[in-house]
């Protein structure tokens, strides 16, 4: 296996192309296991939060966690304004999804992150108000 960014990025891309999920989970784990730093990957992985062809969307969100780039501020906030229905084969309750990016905004921790998290503490989703009303009590 090589560790050519650009390898990875074309692999990536032609997983999403193809709308194969075992494709495309294979290209994602070129990232894992490159040996990169995953900064050089958050515009990847921002896109891939919301492309639905893969099963990976929980790890990405742990890793755009750990990168904290205020880049990934409104592909959160589209993932929110799904309410999840492409999520549904993590057999998990909003609330747990929620979280998932709640703690993403908060290791963001830029204004716009912040805003986002007071935003969806007034959504219509119980379980994405219910989250979002938590973490915010947790910042303040």
């Amino acid at each position: 296996m090589t560790n050519d960014k650009e390898y990875i990025f074309e692999q990536i891309h032609n997983g999403i192309e193809s709308k194969d999920t075992k494709e495309l989970e294979l290209a994602i784990n070129l990232i894992w296991t490159s040996g990169y730093d995953l900064a050089i990957f958050t515009e990847i992985l921002n896109e891939l939060l919301l492309v639905k062809h893969h099963r990976s969307h929980q790890v990405i969100t742990k890793r755009l966690q750990s990168i904290a780039s205020p880049t990934s501020v409104p592909f959160i906030r589209k993932v929110l304004e799904t309410n999840f229905d492409y999520l549904e084969y993590t057999c998990s309750e909003d609330e747990v999804i929620a979280k998932w990016f709640s703690w993403a905004l908060y290791a963001i921790g830029t204004d716009e992150a912040i805003n986002l998290i007071k935003e969806y503490t007034f959504s219509d989703n119980e379980g994405i108000k219910n989250e979002m009303i938590y973490r915010l009590n947790q910042i303040n």
